[in-house]
């Protein structure tokens, strides 16, 4: 097993206009099981989940950083806001885009 370094940048690695595009249903936001359960966790029903990736925008731009498992894999983070709540939203492409992890931060 490889050894490398954990990476962080400060700009998006993936083009926000391009994943709302793509996340125009339920379906489309092609969600883990993680974000599944913390969607339900933060009380919302996936289209209200939905509709807070609609409205991301730069400012709310956390970091963009890799995975655990490889160097190569990037996932970016933005915070957002929700009935008073700050969310964590982490995306990832392969193929197409996917919420890695939807929560409450």
């Amino acid at each position: 097993m490889g050894y490398y370094v954990h990476m962080e940048k400060r700009r998006p690695h993936y083009d926000l206009k391009a994943i709302i595009t793509q996340m125009i249903s339920v379906e489309a936001m092609n969600l883990t099981m993680s974000a599944v359960e913390g969607i339900r966790g933060v009380g919302m029903l996936k289209a209200e989940a939905l509709e807070v990736v609609r409205t991301l925008s730069h400012a709310g731009f956390y970091k963009s950083m890799t995975t655990h498992k490889s160097h190569q894999i990037w996932q970016d983070v933005y915070h957002a806001d929700w009935r008073g709540k700050q969310l964590y939203v982490k995306f990832q492409q392969a193929g197409e885009y996917f919420i890695v992890s939807f929560k409450e931060r």
